[in-house]
């Protein structure tokens, strides 16, 4: 039997200055005072819920948690700042003191507050409600404890909180601006082998929803930091028990580039008995490996390619992959298609044609072309590539409506880290 215990809160609220709904459970369980972050029970489903809500990864520790909240202008606490408890049991909550939560509606423009769960409500109409004179809309607790709601319920039941936030939309930035980004991340507390994590993940992630049928997912990995990319997403793959075959140039000792080497270590060691890797496969081996498999994912080639001809072996990969996508393969491209100039859209005489292109933190200018309106209705739709040099992360200025070039296929940005603040600083 649990025993009544005081306790005080401890773990600091999740807001900035654009947290537009504020989101509110009860009171940390054990399992969240000891992970010091909110919902941390490893079968709550605060997490997945919300995950699903924005079509991306669940996040794997406190600070992707935070990233998801402030990236999508949520704040998260508790109505309680202390109160007498026993175990996890909302039931027998006495003595509650609540929360200030004028810290959070002072300083952000919060217009929607949802508490989770009966009690959080309860306890919010009594104690802050008065206070703060905002209603709260009561949603269904994500404990376990709640099995008779199952995760798609309790997602459309979540649905009004994406509903009442602005979403972000990043704006097109040139290569370099990713870059010096890349650098304000890993300054800001996200070095680049995390982001790597972030941006595999999120590879698999996306390859995952798009696989139909069975067969090995094939992966083909460059020497360079967008082939670490698939080798973190091999990994993923396998541990949620998709086969993968990995096709690379180079064994994962064999590399140089950082944190690349190191993410093809890693995932190598950790890839189950299903998977395989193949360093430089003869062509039949890889026509046979696409033959037997419904997706394959394009990691060769990333934003620093800007040539007119790709080099062996990649040449051929790239060749292969095109015919594998006639026949019915779904690709998936890592960043940019291979071949692609993510600045300039020029392609090269072998460019990957993807299915989908999932483009990391930022879309490029060399992703899109311009839709020519004057075309429009005479079979001269689109027109030549988007034509922007864009700096200090300042948004492109775009004359005329943009489409995906045709080589990249549907166009998914993977977010990886908050970058909202570090776009204003750097226009200063």
């Amino acid at each position: 039997m649990a025993q009544v215990e005081h306790i005080e809160h401890g773990i600091e609220p999740v807001f900035d200055g654009r947290s537009e709904a504020l989101v509110l459970g009860t009171m940390p369980s054990p399992a969240s005072r000891e992970a010091a972050f909110f919902y941390g029970h490893p079968r709550n489903r605060f997490w997945p819920v919300l995950a699903a809500l924005f079509d991306e990864p669940v996040p794997e520790d406190n600070a992707e948690r935070t990233d998801l909240l402030l990236r999508h202008h949520i704040a998260l606490w508790d109505v309680l700042a202390s109160c007498d408890i026993e175990g996890a049991s909302d039931a027998s909550i006495a003595n509650a003191r609540p929360n200030d939560l004028s810290r959070i509606l002072h300083a952000a423009p919060v217009r929607h507050v949802f508490c989770a769960g009966a009690t959080s409500a309860r306890l919010y109409g009594k104690l802050c409600e008065p206070v703060c004179g905002i209603a709260a809309q009561k949603l269904p607790s994500t404990s376990p404890a709640n099995a008779a709601w199952s995760l798609p319920r309790l997602v459309e039941a979540y649905r009004p909180v994406a509903e009442a936030v602005t979403c972000f939309e990043p704006p097109v930035l040139d290569v370099s601006a990713v870059v010096a980004l890349e650098r304000a991340i890993a300054a800001a507390g996200t070095p680049l082998d995390r982001l790597m994590r972030r941006a595999g993940r999120f590879l698999a992630y996306e390859a995952r929803k798009m696989l139909e049928g069975e067969g090995p997912v094939v992966i083909f990995c460059g020497n360079g930091n967008n082939g670490g990319d698939g080798w973190v997403a091999a990994e993923y793959l396998d541990r949620w028990g998709i086969p993968v075959r990995v096709v690379t140039a180079r064994a994962p000792e064999d590399l140089a580039a950082e944190p690349a080497r190191s993410a093809a270590l890693r995932a190598r060691a950790a890839l189950s008995d299903r998977a395989a890797v193949l360093v430089v496969p003869d062509d039949g081996e890889v026509a046979d490996l696409l033959a037997a498999s419904p997706l394959a994912i394009d990691a060769i080639l990333g934003t620093g390619f800007s040539h007119d001809a790709v080099k062996a072996p990649f040449d051929r990969w790239i060749r292969a992959l095109n015919d594998a996508r006639a026949r019915g393969t779904v690709v998936v491209a890592a960043d940019v298609p291979s071949g692609l100039s993510a600045q300039t859209g020029a392609a090269a005489a072998d460019t990957v044609r993807a299915d989908v292109t999932v483009t990391m933190i930022a879309p490029k200018p060399g992703l899109y072309i311009v839709r020519d309106q004057g075309c429009a209705g005479r079979g001269c739709a689109e027109g030549g590539p988007l034509a922007v040099q864009v700096s200090g992360g300042q948004a492109a200025a775009a004359t005329a409506p943009l489409v995906p070039a045709p080589c990249c296929g549907r166009i998914r940005v993977a977010p990886l880290a908050y970058i909202e603040p570090l776009l204003e600083a750097a226009a200063g």
